[in-house]
């Protein structure tokens, strides 16, 4: 199986198992909690405490202190990098896999241009307009 197949399925496992964990210590909790205040009590204690706990994780989520300027320009800038790096990452990954067939295609590109470079920049003009 594919690493990022077993890096999903043990992220939803995680999940599964936070949520599992978190739904039996508020169990326990209300359980414990019952003896003191009665069911009812401890259910709603039990209820406002995880409402707290998710307003507080939503306010460090949302950060309301920064601006959205701040934050629309923090994700241009790690948009731009992961793109950046993207062609050189590939290229990286193919030198590893392939290393002989990238040398012997660097040393045809190399002899084509030295010998009519006329010709290379129009088959790479006619490449370009093929792509588009």
């Amino acid at each position: 199986m594919d690493s990022t197949k077993l890096r999903l399925m043990a992220a939803a496992a995680g999940l599964v198992f936070g949520l599992g964990g978190t739904f039996a210590l508020c169990v326990a909790l209300t359980l414990a909690l019952a003896t003191y205040l009665g069911m009812v009590g401890a259910c709603f204690t039990v209820a406002a405490l995880m409402l707290a706990a998710a307003c507080a994780c939503l306010y460090i989520f949302l950060d309301p202190g920064r601006s959205s300027a701040d934050e629309i320009e923090d994700i241009e800038e790690a948009t731009a990098d992961a793109l950046a790096d993207l062609p050189f990452d590939a290229l990286k990954s193919l030198v590893e896999k392939r290393p002989l067939t990238v040398a012997a295609i660097a040393m045809v590109a190399g002899y084509s241009l030295v010998r009519d470079p006329a010709s290379v920049s129009r088959h790479i003009q006619r490449f370009m307009v093929g792509l588009i």
